[in-house]
């Protein structure tokens, strides 16, 4: 278990997710004037983008100290890019659904003089690219204090 505590890579991307959820955790509490400690650790979406953060730095670190030519640097490499356009691509879009549906929900509501509606759906899943962007240079720039 020492040796976990010892793996500067593992440090470092969990550095990188923590410090980008706090920084998510701040600017979401000035922009909405309110701070919700749940949105600290298990928030998704927002500026930056802790996911790719992390990532990020794994690959970041791999190429730092395995090579950037290295197996180990590609295989984070490859992780890394599905990561990040699953961020904008598809958990964006099923957070815009999700957004649709409550808004066709709260009508059908409404319509049908129901007291009791369904709990809304998750919104904020995905990231914007700038978001996806800021997460990427995060990460980077952690791994880079990391070396």
């Amino acid at each position: 278990m020492q040796g976990v505590f010892a793996n500067r890579t593992l440090l470092c991307c969990l550095t990188a997710w923590f410090s980008a959820q706090l920084a998510k955790y701040l600017i979401d509490g000035l922009r909405h004037r309110g701070w919700n400690l749940r949105h600290l650790l298990f928030g998704s979406g927002g500026m930056p983008s802790s996911h790719t953060a992390f990532v990020a730095s794994l690959a970041t670190m791999a190429g730092l100290k395995e090579g950037f030519d290295s197996m180990t640097f590609a295989i984070c490499f490859v992780i890394c890019f599905i990561v990040m356009t699953d961020a904008i691509g598809v958990r964006r879009e099923t957070g815009r659904q999700g957004s649709a549906i409550n808004i066709l929900m709260d009508w059908f509501t409404l319509e049908h003089d129901e007291t009791e509606g369904s709990e809304d759906l998750k919104e904020r899943m995905g990231h914007t690219p700038l978001e996806v962007l800021i997460g990427a240079i995060w990460g980077v720039g952690c791994a880079l204090l990391f070396v």
